[in-house]
């Protein structure tokens, strides 16, 4: 792990850390008082830099502060221009606080007149909320799978055959913004009065209507059945209903609090619609410093083979970048993170920081990596070599290169080994030039970018690395011998998704396990097949859906739940060896 970065976005409460520090003066406004301030403030601040403070303040009102402070600032005296600029500090943190949605700010400051939670902190607080939300949106979508069951065995309806059909664009676009959610709150209350218990009831009242289903018709097929003894394989006709799983309702959420968002909001003339949105932005500022989500596109398959195809380096080093490239966006950040070679499915779920030395600690966050634990992975998943999971182990594994020597695969730290706050793992070059680096930056999760410190790091190669070496599974060039588009379905052994063959054991004499594949025989068993990053082996056969259609692709998912929750979808899969 690594000590907290603030200048790579680790600090993700930067402005709840100053803001805490102000929470007695906070505390010893009163109500009334706090809100005339928000009004004079918004406008002062708005006036002396550039309209930021206007954006997280729930108002604009000018009155006659621009005056009064305009003839201050004309007289030339030192002092005085200090202690009004200290001043209007103190008033930009105060329209901060009073404009952040009181779900999160009540249990830290205690402005409702309870008594604040101990160690309560606005990153820890947003989290637990969060995590309620999350519950809730998580509920409403296995609500919405098991509508879609109730239309399949009340019709009668072939199951397997109806779950290909769905159409399912909950899971993969769940379209929910927490930082909003937590506001429209907050609003709908004008900020009087929240709970943790208020808004747990609302949110899961609302659950069945989150993720709309609909019965879009039916088809039919013929399908092989197996005669019996020596009796010839026979074909009959079968039903299947098509359903449609559709996005998140975010209209879902004014009905759970009952809020008009066309409606003037309070005093502040403006909408309810207007004030949630700044509620949400000041949240955002206040918890990643910007009103960015934290989170990166992923590189969509054609964007990764064309960046790495255009680099200039040994086929074991596009090996290693593209392990490297296959986490963009879809691994977040953890302090402390580490983990085993390959995909790991805790990513992504909630995690106690248990790590000291961060301002996430001892807080949930959703399971990641942290920098080095993303340079450690890269090395042990690509090639079967740890860099250790620490960043002295990485610097003392590893040698000075110059820049002119600088290939992909090589790390960057930030500061030398007794002072180091990041490592990174170098990409290669732009199309314009610049060099681009891809790691786990806190806050952000693993990105591919061109860091603003970029200039300043140390350059080093690991020193236990053959990279003149051939990839592994004989792949040429670092890249896949096919690359296929495919259609993903996740599965279980239970008879709704095997029905007669739901033993668990599968075509090539083995017992299912997880992550095991199924494809159409033109695939060898051994065959091995990376998606989203993970590479797979085809070990399984299944029925004439399997395979007359070379491009299904079947995973197995113990669980029956969990396999309908990863669902089904369409993406771009790299053959890197065909079996025997």
């Amino acid at each position: 792990m690594e000590p907290v970065k603030q200048q790579v976005g680790d600090g993700q409460d930067n402005f709840g850390q100053a803001a805490g520090k102000l929470a007695q003066a906070a505390k010893q406004a009163s109500e009334a008082a706090a809100s005339q301030t928000a009004h004079a403030a918004a406008a002062t601040v708005q006036a002396g830099s550039g309209g930021a403070a206007a954006e997280v303040a729930a108002g604009s009102a000018a009155g006659p502060w621009g005056a009064v402070l305009a003839a201050a600032w004309a007289m030339r005296h030192t002092l005085f221009k200090v202690l009004v600029t200290m001043c209007l500090c103190l008033l930009f943190f105060i329209v901060l606080i009073v404009s952040l949605p009181t779900i999160v700010t009540n249990p830290v400051l205690g402005l409702d007149g309870n008594k604040p939670a101990d160690d309560a902190t606005l990153l820890s607080t947003y989290t637990e909320l969060a995590e309620i939300v999350d519950q809730a949106v998580e509920s409403g979508y296995d609500q919405a799978l098991t509508q879609v069951e109730g239309i399949i065995t009340g019709g009668g309806y072939d199951y397997r055959l109806s779950m290909d059909a769905l159409a399912n664009y909950a899971y993969s676009s769940a379209g929910y913004d927490v930082c909003y959610i937590l506001a429209a709150y907050s609003a709908s209350l004008e900020q009087k009065n929240t709970s943790k218990a208020d808004l747990t009831a609302k949110l899961n009242n609302v659950v069945g209507f989150m993720f709309p289903v609909t019965q879009d018709g039916t088809g039919e097929t013929e399908v092989e059945v197996e005669g019996e003894d020596d009796e010839e394989p026979t074909t009959e006709t079968v039903e299947f209903v098509k359903c449609t799983i559709h996005p998140f309702d975010d209209s879902v959420i004014a009905t759970a609090f009952g809020i008009d968002l066309d409606a003037e909001y309070g005093l502040f003339k403006i909408t309810y619609k207007e004030a949630i949105e700044k509620m949400a932005a000041a949240l955002k500022r206040t918890l990643y410093g910007s009103v960015a989500n934290g989170q990166a596109v992923p590189l969509t398959d054609a964007e990764l083979i064309a960046f790495v195809n255009r680099q200039n380096c040994s086929a074991m080093r596009k090996y290693i970048l593209s392990t490297a490239l296959s986490l963009v966006g879809k691994v977040p950040y953890f302090w402390g993170g580490k983990s085993a070679p390959g995909w790991n499915d805790e990513w992504n779920t909630p995690r106690l920081v248990t790590a000291a030395g961060s301002p996430t600690s001892g807080t949930i966050q959703p399971y990641g990596l942290d920098c080095s634990g993303f340079s450690d992975w890269v090395y042990k998943t690509a090639v079967g070599v740890s860099l250790y999971g620490t960043n002295w182990s990485q610097w003392d594994n590893s040698e000075t290169v110059t820049a002119a020597e600088l290939q992909p695969g090589d790390l960057g730290f930030l500061g030398g080994r007794a002072d180091w706050t990041h490592v990174l793992v170098f990409a290669g070059y732009g199309e314009g030039g610049q060099r681009m680096w891809v790691h786990s930056s806190g806050g952000e999760g693993v990105i591919f970018n061109t860091p603003s410190y970029e200039g300043t790091l140390n350059l080093r190669r690991p020193k236990y690395v053959d990279f003149d070496a051939a990839p592994p599974n004989n792949v040429q060039q670092g890249m896949p011998i096919e690359t296929i588009q495919v259609d993903v379905t996740h599965y279980c052994a239970c008879s709704l998704c095997c029905g007669s063959n739901a033993d668990g054991f599968t075509a090539s004499g083995k017992r299912a396990a997880r992550g095991m594949v199924a494809m159409s025989s033109y695939y060898p068993f051994g065959t091995q097949i990376m998606i989203n990053g993970t590479m797979y082996t085809v070990e399984d056969r299944g029925g004439s859906g399997i395979e007359n259609n070379r491009s299904r692709v079947d995973i197995f998912i113990p669980d029956h739940n969990e396999a309908l929750r990863l669902g089904r979808y369409q993406t771009t899969a790299q053959i890197y060896r065909m079996g025997r």
